[in-house]
């Protein structure tokens, strides 16, 4: 099955040494959209590298698709808003559609359920389930085959007082555990409106598969205006750096970083 769940994580890290900021200072909540998002994922284990990639938005700021460049893409995420509560998303890869979702927004516009087929034939169905805080709380996966439809996956969430995920744990009996930079306001806006995002940004995840741990550390850069820049991770456990770097729409000066 080539689920393509929405709440994956990048467990990408790196050390950030070219300069240091208090991690106790505050950052301003102003936000600006992403114009370009480099990923450069280095590991002796998995190898090396480095994809760039278009970011375009609509007149409301909703983003609309997410191109590898250079032209023609690699891969290529295209998002069409066909209704007030239905959105599509279509993956293509060497410009071959490979996974098609629709996407169902519940009355707080928020992710309610998902139906995505590929090209091979799987089809699966994702639904959220939310608490009365607008948080999800539960997140199932359906898969569908000639015999009927089976429970694929579950996974729970829990959060701190703040509204950020603290805790999730999968019906495997996987884990993850964050911690954040409660100083530090989520001011990334990539325009997918439909999913609740973090209050924070977030220090460490660790992972915890069946008693293997990861633990992924986060380091942040910002800019004088206090956008964030670059998303810096370091995974020890599987020697994993990974920097995610963004290109704002606006100007951006000097950096600070942490």
């Amino acid at each position: 099955m080539k689920n393509l769940s929405l709440y994956l994580v990048l467990a990408a890290t790196i050390f950030s040494t070219s300069c240091t900021k208090d991690n106790n200072s505050s950052n301003s909540n102003s936000s600006s959209r992403p114009k370009t998002y480099t990923e450069d994922v280095r590991s002796s284990i998995i190898g090396n590298s480095l994809t760039t990639y278009d970011l375009t938005y609509d007149a409301k700021d909703r983003l609309t698709a997410i191109a590898a460049i250079p032209a023609p893409p690699s891969i290529n995420f295209v998002y069409t808003y066909t209704s007030a509560n239905t959105v599509t998303m279509d993956l293509y890869q060497g410009g071959i559609l490979d996974i098609h979702e629709i996407l169902w927004l519940n009355s707080s516009s928020y992710l309610d359920t998902t139906f995505q087929y590929d090209n091979t034939g799987d089809t699966t169905t994702e639904k959220y389930i939310y608490n009365g805080n607008k948080q999800v709380i539960q997140e199932n996966i359906y898969d569908y085959s000639t015999s009927g439809t089976s429970l694929y996956s579950m996974t729970t969430y829990s959060y701190d007082n703040l509204g950020n995920v603290i805790t999730s744990v999968d019906n495997l009996g996987n884990t993850i555990s964050y911690s954040y930079y409660t100083n530090l306001p989520n001011n990334l806006n990539l325009g997918q409106t439909f999913l609740p995002q973090p209050i924070n940004f977030i220090k460490t995840e660790i992972l915890n598969a069946n008693g293997t741990i990861e633990t992924v550390n986060h380091y942040y850069t910002f800019d004088s205006n206090n956008r964030l820049i670059e998303d810096s991770t370091y995974t020890a456990e599987v020697d994993l750096i990974a920097i995610k770097s963004y290109l704002l729409n606006f100007w951006s000066t000097f950096s600070n970083c942490i």
